[in-house]
């Protein structure tokens, strides 16, 4: 039987006592700088697109089950959009979606004209890594399309 290291048991905790103990572990691994391209977002601009100008990103590897889907679509027929779709605009101006591939297709279901979204000013290669920690902090992923992205990036020069 392989033991599994401590830092990777998961531990069923509170929230709080989570952010405490990983805000911890960051401050003691000390803050690596990042050559990043894009500025962080000091404020979210939330602007309504029309649902059909809106389009998803051909690299993410995030999967929905039917069931999950349908959960979704209850939301958001109960609830409404409570939480923006994150967007860069491209070269050519589309907006391409960077965080919220669902919401945009629980949108398009339910009949949504417009969905909130914000632009972001990140390069593909920084909207790419985005989609992947978005992906990993909430859900399940594709491996064989994550092993894609992860290779495209590097081809990029954007892995470290």
């Amino acid at each position: 039987m392989v033991e599994k290291p401590i830092e990777q048991i998961v531990v069923n905790t509170t929230p709080a006592d989570t952010q405490q103990r990983v805000t911890e572990k960051i401050k003691k691994k000390g803050k690596r700088a990042v050559d990043k391209k894009n500025k962080a977002l000091e404020t979210l601009e939330v602007q309504y697109v029309g649902v059909n100008d809106v389009h998803p990103n051909e690299w993410n590897p995030n999967r929905q089950s039917d069931h999950d889907f349908e959960l979704l679509l209850k939301s958001m027929s109960e609830d409404g959009f409570t939480q923006p779709v994150v967007c860069i605009r491209t070269e050519d101006g589309r907006v391409k979606i960077v965080d919220g591939e669902h919401r945009w297709r629980a949108a398009h279901s339910l009949g949504f004209d417009e969905i909130p979204v914000v632009i972001t000013p990140m390069t593909e290669e920084q909207a790419k890594i985005a989609t992947l920690r978005h992906n990993r902090a909430r859900g399940s992923e594709d491996i064989d399309l994550t092993a894609d992205l992860l290779r495209d990036l590097e081809k990029m020069g954007a892995l470290d």
